[in-house]
């Protein structure tokens, strides 16, 4: 049961690379990830939520689904643009994680034929981002505790990465069906 959990949770990060970049960058220090991740959360719930009405009531029956992206980033700036004001007055040190949050919006909302699936997606995507940044924070502390040589101080990371990475895909046996076609 963990071992599909994993692989789902952090399927949106490795199929998509949401964030994959930004993971070893936060993992230095988990201090406030707490706040981060309702935050990322908050916002994206609100901006899926928001957006979703714009897009189903207003954009398609004109035609104009292409501009949803638009909407969701116009959207996402005001209401993380809020939360970070708030985070601040609460002397909590805010971070921006805009692309994460972002692209797990378009996603839930390009993937998604309801509200509540596409909050699932979001969901479901940020909480994968922010259990890689823990799982190379374990690595990371690990790694230092070996004293590894100075050469491959951040490449165990980045192999554990690679590692996981191939672990997620080996379970990806769609190319054995030789596609739709067949």
């Amino acid at each position: 049961m963990v071992l599909e959990s994993l692989i789902v949770f952090l399927g949106s990060v490795f199929f998509y690379g949401i964030g994959l970049n930004r993971v070893i960058l936060i993992s230095e220090s988990i201090k406030d990830i707490k706040f981060l991740y309702l935050k990322s959360l908050l916002c994206s719930f609100a901006t899926v939520a928001l957006s979703s009405i714009i897009v189903t009531s207003v954009l398609s029956p004109l035609g104009l689904q292409e501009f949803f992206p638009f909407i969701c980033i116009l959207i996402f700036i005001v209401f993380s643009t809020f939360l970070e004001i708030i985070l601040q007055l609460a002397s909590v040190k805010g971070g921006n994680e805009f692309f994460v949050s972002f692209f797990s919006i378009l996603l839930a909302i390009n993937e998604s034929l309801s509200i509540l699936e596409a909050l699932l997606y979001v969901f479901v995507a940020l909480t994968s981002f922010y259990t890689l940044v823990l799982i190379t924070y374990t690595v990371r502390k690990r790694s230092k505790m070996a004293a590894p040589l100075p050469v491959f101080k951040n490449a165990v990371i980045l192999f554990s990465l690679a590692i996981l990475v191939l672990f997620i895909l080996a379970f990806d046996v769609s190319w054995l069906t030789g596609g739709i076609a067949r």
